[in-house]
């Protein structure tokens, strides 16, 4: 096992270093272009991908120190919420959708502009007394009893 130890943490070197090649843009790529960079890390075992890590570090450490280029990081920005139910903008911007059935507070949509007028209440007719059908007495909608009472 540990004669194949080389190999591996070679192997491993190359690997982690192709891809932080592709995944570089070609504007931070240091010194030389990236085909030229991809092809020194594959064809020069240990050597390639320790000298493309280290140019990467420095020549990242010495573009932060540039003092004609702008900084990559906004140092007088507020943080960002971790999640959205954190963000009060986000939960502010859900208020329409909620459904006010599954809250205790009525929704700002659901409040009337204007309040509703208030019912009149209703006025019983005065009965006619012309009328001669007899409707004076209220209608008995009770079955017949079979067996009458007497």
């Amino acid at each position: 096992m540990a004669r194949y130890l080389p190999f591996l943490i070679s192997l491993f070197l190359t690997v982690y270093a192709l891809f932080s090649c592709i995944q570089t843009r070609d504007k931070d790529v240091p010194y030389l272009p990236k085909l030229i960079w991809i092809l020194l890390i594959v064809l020069v075992p240990f050597a390639g991908p320790i000298v493309w890590l280290l140019a990467v570090r420095y020549y990242a450490r010495e573009q932060e120190l540039t003092p004609g280029r702008p900084a990559t990081k906004r140092p007088n920005t507020k943080p960002r919420p971790l999640a959205p139910d954190d963000d009060p903008d986000f939960l502010a911007s859900l208020e329409p959708f909620r459904d006010p059935r599954l809250s205790n507070h009525p929704a700002a949509d659901d409040k009337p502009e204007h309040p509703a007028p208030e019912p009149e209440p209703e006025v019983e007719p005065t009965p006619d007394p012309t009328d001669k059908t007899g409707k004076d007495t209220p209608v008995d909608d009770a079955k017949p009893d079979d067996n009458p009472r007497g």
